[in-house]
């Protein structure tokens, strides 16, 4: 049975004695024989097992192998891209984080870039090597969701696998998602409030 203190704490601030309760997660024993905080955040007992621990307030999600990643490129470097990450697995990621991807799904055959600074991207983690979170935009539903056109700025519609300017007719070769436009953007934008 779990019981939750919606007052913040502050790091070092004392929660029980070691009489009391164990210590838990985000907290420490101090020499004084006291458990403390190590996070800001709410106290959460346990009262069955007599732990007490503190959950983050608004503790940055990490991601992980596997979690789907929504961002937009912000640099493009000769083989590969960095993307700045807005909503991992559907939900709003305020960390900063950018992850890197390969540029080699996005070239054609006449070797122009499909990818521009802007694009916004979905793609899968697939490694966090280095303290680097690595994407794969290799599968249909992976690439670009949504792009302005690299002319005039305007709007832009799928053709096939390239992207297409509906104000100068200006038209470019994308890795395009299967449900690339305006909508997507706007369901994950709604879903991840």
């Amino acid at each position: 049975m779990e019981k939750q203190d919606t007052q913040p704490i502050l790091p070092g601030e004392q929660l029980a004695s070691i009489e009391e309760f164990e210590g838990g997660k985000n907290t420490y024993l101090a020499p004084d024989g006291t458990v403390r905080s190590a996070a800001i955040g709410a106290k959460v007992y346990d009262l069955k097992r007599r732990v007490i621990k503190i959950e983050p307030k608004n503790a940055p999600t990490l991601p992980k192998v596997g979690d789907i990643i929504v961002g937009y490129v912000e640099m493009i470097f000769a083989s590969m891209v960095s993307v700045k990450v807005l909503y991992i697995n559907g939900a709003r990621s305020i960390s900063g984080y950018s992850a890197i991807a390969s540029m080699r799904v996005g070239r054609d055959r006449r070797d122009r870039p499909v990818f521009r600074t802007g694009d916004i991207i979905r793609g899968r983690v697939t490694s966090l090597l280095n303290s680097t979170v690595h994407l794969t935009m290799a599968e249909k539903e992976f690439g670009v969701l949504y792009t302005l056109c690299f002319m005039c700025g305007g709007d832009t519609v799928r053709v096939n696998d390239t992207v297409k300017c509906i104000e100068c007719g200006a038209w470019e070769p994308r890795k395009v998602t299967h449900d690339y436009g305006k909508e997507a953007v706007r369901q994950i934008h709604r879903a991840g409030k």
